[in-house]
């Protein structure tokens, strides 16, 4: 068990929450579970991924109901995340220690609160819901918290052990700013770029059936996660995407030309030799960071 974390709550049992709680469960913490859909919830009862129902959220945004439940974990759409914060005011500044998964944190801005630490876990799945719960899913993975409001150390202790103990990740810190930008060009520049790739090859009324090669098929799984989450990302995180997007932009324009433009080959091939090495550093830099 993780050592200072024996009860949790999870708000949200989707495909994150469930897998919190599977993993969880493995260690010996008991799990509260809360979702807005009833039959996620008595689902999640049967499956044993949660041990009791936690209700209502008015039920427990109280002190007297979360004095025994050590960390609230938010597992909610990122555009939902501030919201449901806000229902838990009640229990801002409490022993209970709250956090979330998010994978944007601009939007979430609250003041003197001490109990409350923003985390992200980089782990995922293009499935969603409780049928995609997979106790195994955080091993290794790397999770990144940030610290905008200054938490007690207690508080920030108790959610880097949970991660590092109970999940078995591994933690490093971010400011908010720093977050926002990095995912913007690794994960959230890459869903987006998956989608606009689909449709191209929708609106060029090419046939692909089953010719699509490994590139492809990576970019379709991709583009197969949850839209309206994505949207709401890349909303929420619009001011960073827009500046990777608009990196990508250059980068698209400089290789059409070369590619328009270029009656040498070799020339193409050592633009491209120079992409590669980038690459090939920046998967190095994935690898080692998360």
């Amino acid at each position: 068990m993780s050592s200072n974390v024996g009860k949790i709550l999870i708000i949200g049992l989707g495909m994150i929450g469930s897998s919190i709680a599977l993993a969880s469960k493995s260690k010996g913490i008991t799990v509260y579970g809360l979702d807005t859909n009833n039959s996620t919830i008595n689902d999640a009862l049967k499956k044993n991924i949660i041990d009791k129902d936690a209700g209502e959220i008015e039920k427990i945004n109280s002190k007297e109901f979360a004095q025994d439940i050590d960390l609230i974990i938010l597992a909610v759409p990122p555009k939902q995340t501030f919201d449901v914060l806000k229902k838990l005011d009640q229990l801002w500044n409490s022993s209970t220690t709250i956090t979330d998964t998010a994978s944007v944190k601009n939007h979430i801005k609250l003041d003197n609160v001490s109990n409350i630490i923003l985390s992200h876990p980089i782990a995922g799945s293009d499935r969603s819901g409780l049928e995609a719960a997979d106790e195994n899913l955080f091993i290794n993975k790397k999770n990144i918290l940030c610290n905008p409001f200054n938490a007690d150390k207690e508080h920030l202790e108790k959610v880097e052990s949970f991660w590092e103990d109970a999940l078995q990740m591994r933690t490093a810190f971010m400011s908010v700013s720093e977050h926002d930008l990095v995912f913007a060009m690794t994960s959230h520049l890459p869903h987006l770029i998956s989608y606009a790739l689909i449709d191209s090859i929708r609106l060029s009324s090419s046939e692909v059936g089953d010719n699509a090669g490994g590139g492809l098929k990576e970019f379709i799984r991709l583009s197969g996660s949850n839209p309206e989450m994505w949207r709401d990302v890349f909303m929420l995180n619009r001011v960073d995407l827009i500046k990777a997007l608009a990196g990508m932009q250059v980068s698209l324009n400089n290789l059409l030309e070369l590619i328009t433009e270029t009656k040498q080959i070799p020339d193409i091939f050592s633009h491209l030799e120079i992409l590669k090495k980038e690459l090939d550093e920046i998967k190095s830099f994935k690898e080692d960071n998360f």
